[in-house]
């Protein structure tokens, strides 16, 4: 059923626009809508067109507006729609005579409707009841360009799109800064397979997802930025009929939301480069500028009064134990944080992820909520170490808190490997050892100790004995059953240590020379065990 710019007119905000001239003219019929904001498009219009302009393009030339209408008629336009704007604030005369002359109609758009709440009611209903051809493709095609430059959202968009397929459009991304509207139902999102297939193929394809727990047919387009998988947009209920058309719009559709993608993207890269500067000079300069303090400070709530504690963040390989990289998701894991605690600074650090935690009072349900939920989205062969230093005030003392975090992954991940949260004081005396890791005196104490059972343990078996008769607080029975052995061998055990390293475990300066021996060697061979 044809649309006369009459009908066209009860139309969403077209019924608020006013028609000032040829209102004899109101029986022509609509096929497409034009937007005109360059000079010379009458050559390339096809007829039937309301044409939507501000007349920018021909604000200086008068002779261009006197002929306007006249050329506008000529090409079989439908109609002329004028936004008015500081550059014509109004209707020349002669644009009024010539309409009522030729029975051209001329509408006047007040200044809060956009062209778009126009273009899409009104396209929506032409397209509603005629079978599209290739032409009404192009001017979906023109449409969704003029969508994707005004549109205030990408809920805008979607809903556009929507009104274009009619039928249910989502839209869902790879990246959680990308903020896409709640939906109402609950979606089944792509398979890992499903998502390899569209990155490959990079068009529309056809799928059956779920939908509420309800298979439907639709079609999923990706949307590619860099030949990389960035999200996707969905049309449901697919109707077979126009199908054809439904694959042409998406894809066009999601080329236009790779671009919008990518401008997020770029967004919040400078954002996070922004933020990850402001955080070195944090951590790392000595007499951090006042003025940055103040500007950044503010921005990200760091005084000189109130007290941090840093958190460190790296990830080893299960296998090799060596460290990976975990800023290929930097931007998945730092919304993961920020759901937990909303606000908080991140930064990426060298491998690592840098964590500013203002005092709280459940520093240790955070740490282990924190290292749960980002070692769900590792693989399995990536093992999350968190390291935490202790609270202090201000720019300097979260500048000690990072050395401390720093410091408890270093030494905690070599000597207590099976721990994923390391604390800076829990570290005890190996604080004061790593320091004199490699001082001669230090050597020479622990060759006067442990390192003098070597020569005879090449089975570990007084090392661990000694190591456990310690952990169990010198408890023999215990001790016993952690080593699974007899009380009696225990007790051989333990005099064969006291006898080849010279030292008595029943005296107080026995035992502790033992023990800081034990420390000493699980901090110089730790790794090589």
């Amino acid at each position: 059923m044809s649309l006369s710019l009459r009908n066209a007119m009860k139309l969403g905000k077209f019924s608020e626009c006013e028609i000032v001239a040829g209102h004899q003219g109101l029986a022509r019929i609509i096929e497409n809508i034009t937007i005109m904001e360059v000079p010379d498009i009458i050559q390339w219009l096809k007829g039937k067109e309301l044409i939507l302009t501000s007349l920018f393009a021909i604000k200086d030339d008068l002779d261009a507006q006197n002929m306007l209408v006249q050329q506008l008629h000529n090409s079989g336009a439908s109609g002329l729609a004028i936004k008015t704007s500081r550059y014509i604030q109004t209707i020349p005369d002669e644009i009024i005579n010539t309409a009522n002359r030729l029975g051209f109609p001329v509408i006047i758009i007040p200044d809060h409707v956009k062209y778009l709440d126009i273009l899409s009611p009104v396209m929506h209903h032409v397209f509603n009841d005629k079978v599209v051809l290739q032409e009404d493709l192009d001017q979906a095609t023109k449409i969704l360009h003029e969508i994707s430059l005004h549109s205030q959202s990408i809920d805008d968009f979607r809903m556009h799109v929507s009104n274009l397929t009619k039928n249910m459009i989502t839209i869902e991304s790879e990246f959680p800064f990308i903020e896409l509207p709640d939906l109402e139902k609950s979606i089944t999102p792509l398979s890992e397979r499903q998502i390899d297939e569209l990155s490959v193929i990079q068009r529309p394809m056809q799928y059956e997802r779920e939908i509420d727990r309800k298979a439907i047919s639709c079609i999923v387009a990706p949307i590619i930025v860099d030949k990389q998988y960035y999200g996707n947009i969905t049309c449901w209920e697919v109707n077979n009929k126009h199908l054809s058309t439904d694959l042409a719009i998406l894809e066009r559709a999601s080329s236009l939301l790779s671009l919008e993608f990518l401008k997020l993207k770029v967004k919040y890269d400078v954002e996070q480069q922004y933020k990850n500067d402001f955080i070195r000079e944090l951590l790392f300069s000595e007499n951090m500028k006042a003025k940055n303090l103040i500007e950044w400070g503010d921005k990200y709530r760091i005084t000189r009064q109130d007290a941090y504690r840093c958190l460190l963040i790296r990830a080893m390989d299960r296998n090799s134990a060596e460290e990976m990289n975990v800023e290929l998701k930097g931007y998945r894991m730092d919304a993961i944080i920020q759901r937990i605690i909303p606000g908080v600074l991140i930064g990426h650090i060298s491998k690592g992820i840098c964590i500013i935690l203002p005092a709280l009072e459940d520093r240790e349900h955070l740490c282990h909520k924190i290292l749960e939920v980002l070692s769900k989205d590792v693989a399995s062969t990536v093992q999350l170490h968190l390291g935490v230093g202790r609270l202090e005030t201000g720019p300097e003392g979260i500048q000690q808190s990072y050395v401390q975090a720093e410091q408890a992954l270093r030494l905690g991940i070599s000597v207590m490997h099976t721990q994923e949260i390391l604390y800076y004081d829990d570290l005890g005396s190996y604080r004061l050892l790593s320091k004199l890791k490699d001082d001669h005196e230090l050597l020479a104490f622990y060759d006067e100790t442990v390192g003098r059972l070597l020569p005879y343990d090449t089975r570990n078996e007084l090392l661990n004995t000694l190591t456990s008769y310690f952990y169990n607080d010198e408890i023999l029975k215990l001790t016993a059953n952690d080593l699974f052995i007899h009380v009696n061998t225990l007790k051989y055990r333990i005099k064969r240590i006291e006898e080849l390293t010279g030292h008595d475990l029943k005296k107080s300066e026995g035992k502790m020379n033992l023990y800081l021996g034990l420390k000493i060697h699980r901090l110089l061979y730790s790794d090589k065990q």
